[in-house]
């Protein structure tokens, strides 16, 4: 092979793994697989995943979850970065539908994103503007259908992304007069002129399990208090 072909291969597959890295920025917060790095050369993308403000509420027999994910944009993009937004995939839930999404560089105004279902996996797939600043912020909210007083949202992919979050919050607004069951994680109840809700905040965040939270409804609590 003549030095020129060699050189034209080489171009071809830096230009190959940057598509991969741009097309697979948040595929690899959803549990896709990182490309294959040696320990001398581990993988760098063009986006990391740096923190998330997660909120969760009961909105009738929905469970609604608002997000707000900040990514650290490592390279300069002219262009548009094709992210896929993942939802749960639980027998406990429903289907689940995008109801607003919209992305903002470095505090700018904030763009709405369009987005179209993803026919590899539950979730749906959208371009963000491009990625010109220090900071990508994408503001997001999705509705899924509850089939029982169970709740979760998926964390466990942030270890695709090879490392931990610098910050996660989350929270969670339980039904009027329902009483917590079982939390993954150590949330704590708080108060505020909206009533009672339960939040839980971590640093260097790699989780091992999902958010998961269930409960007892009112009328639950008072037909167990009512039996013999």
């Amino acid at each position: 092979m003549s030095e020129r072909q060699s050189a034209g291969r080489r171009r071809r597959g830096l230009s190959l793994s940057r598509i991969l890295t741009v097309g697979a920025a948040w595929a690899l917060a959803c549990g896709a697989a990182p490309p294959l790095a040696t320990a001398s050369d581990p993988p760098r993308f063009s986006l990391s995943f740096d923190s998330e403000w997660i909120r969760l509420a009961i909105v009738d027999d929905s469970l609604e979850v608002r997000g707000t994910y900040d990514l650290t944009c490592f390279e300069r993009s002219a262009g548009p970065v094709s992210l896929f937004y993942p939802f749960p995939e639980d027998s406990l839930l429903g289907g689940a539908r995008m109801v607003a999404a919209s992305a903002s560089v470095d505090g700018g105004e904030p763009r709405s994103l369009r987005w179209e279902p993803s026919r590899a996996a539950s979730g749906v797939r959208w371009n963000t503007p491009p990625c010109d600043g220090d900071t990508l912020t994408l503001e997001t909210v999705y509705r899924q259908a509850l089939l029982a007083d169970y709740a979760r949202y998926i964390v466990t992919t942030t270890k695709a992304w090879q490392r931990p979050l610098r910050r996660a919050r989350f929270e969670i607004r339980l039904p009027e007069k329902a009483t917590p069951v079982e939390f993954s994680y150590p949330f704590e109840a708080r108060t505020d002129s909206a009533g009672v809700y339960y939040t839980y905040e971590a640093r260097e965040f790699m989780p091992e399990t999902d958010i998961v939270v269930r409960w007892r409804s009112a009328e639950d609590s008072a037909s167990t208090a009512r039996s013999p």
